[in-house]
């Protein structure tokens, strides 16, 4: 097969998109030792005529590249008047492939970038501190974890949450962070403020400093967005068993205490005390009566007493009595509140 009739093949197996890899590096080789465009001339009518049947090859060449070839294609070569524009993603195909034809496609295509992503993690008692690619630095609380990218793009800086964290966002008004926990997605541009989001759980999102936007991933059943900004003091709380999205205000420092470290009980029933216990100390902690549950604990705070030494504390508010069983396991006994 001579030269044109070889040149002229591999140009029409590039237009359909069918080139092996070899074939795609035999066909550049061609055309980056010299212009080519007198040699393809002759046919090169024929393909404007069969472009129709062409599939599109924007997906081959990036964006960036097209924008150039575009360019360098107004300036170099005339365009001819039976030549028809067809659609949008046909123009792409053709304007880079009469480029490559021309001798202006010189470089190759860059393989798209992949995203590596990175989650960290703590353990069943453990807490750790980490830096963001942006420079926001997140806190995770025992048995949690956070999934992000190894840099983040152009549009948004985007993560994903499960657990509890305390999150420290570097502001930047053009690039919105977002945490995407089980089924809410909390928006920031800088701030700070504590997400809880443990599976099985209520998700609570508290704000400290700034302001955050919260929404449900699921309309309400009116059909309507779910959405609250929050500002300090402010908490939203999405409840997934009857997808509601509510907001109160609260005292920050009482969910932030486990980030110093300490445990704030004010108002809370004993069920969510034994599941902050759980995480905290990692052990099983049975609770025998499950009316006992919806029992409240008005106000107690601890810092790094044992488990024993809290649950001691806890008897004097709440009627009960615990046993330790052994494997790391704790019961809890009791006629429940009135």
């Amino acid at each position: 097969m001579d030269h044109k009739a070889r040149l002229k093949e591999l140009f029409e197996r590039f237009l359909q998109d069918q080139c092996t890899p070899a074939e795609v590096e035999e066909l550049f080789s061609i055309i980056n030792k010299g212009p080519v465009s007198d040699e393809l001339d002759p046919f090169l009518d024929d393909v404007w005529a069969k472009l129709e049947t062409y599939p599109s090859l924007e997906g081959v060449h990036s964006r960036r590249l097209f924008q150039k070839i575009k360019a360098k294609t107004a300036e170099r070569r005339p365009v001819r008047k039976r030549h028809k524009w067809l659609v949008p993603l046909r123009v792409a195909a053709a304007i880079a492939l009469i480029a490559a034809v021309a001798g202006i496609l010189s470089t190759r295509e860059e393989a798209p970038e992949k995203i590596h992503f990175i989650t960290k993690a703590t353990e069943p008692g453990q807490r750790a501190s980490y830096l963001l690619p942006d420079g926001s630095r997140v806190t995770l609380n025992t048995g949690s974890s956070i999934t992000f990218p190894g840099r983040f793009n152009e549009g948004v800086r985007s993560v994903k949450l499960v657990g509890e964290a305390f999150f420290e966002v570097a502001r930047d008004t053009e690039h919105p962070f977002i945490i995407q926990s089980s089924g809410i997605k909390t928006s920031v541009l800088g701030t700070s403020f504590n997400i809880r989001a443990y599976q099985g759980q209520n998700i609570e999102v508290t704000v400290a400093t700034g302001k955050v936007q919260v929404e449900s991933l699921l309309k309400s059943a009116s059909g309507d967005d779910q959405v609250v900004v929050l500002t300090p003091n402010k908490q939203a709380v999405y409840d997934p068993a009857r997808n509601s999205l509510i907001q109160s205000s609260v005292d920050i420092n009482k969910f932030m205490a486990w980030n110093a470290k300490e445990l704030i009980l004010e108002n809370t029933s004993l069920v969510d005390a034994i599941f902050m216990l759980e995480k905290r100390f990692d052990q099983k902690i049975i609770l025998k009566n499950r009316e006992m549950g919806d029992c409240i604990i008005r106000k107690a705070r601890y810092e790094k007493e044992s488990l024993e030494t809290i649950l001691k504390g806890l008897q004097l508010l709440i009627d009960f009595k615990y046993e330790f069983n052994g494997y790391n396991q704790w019961t809890i006994t009791g006629k429940g509140c009135e």
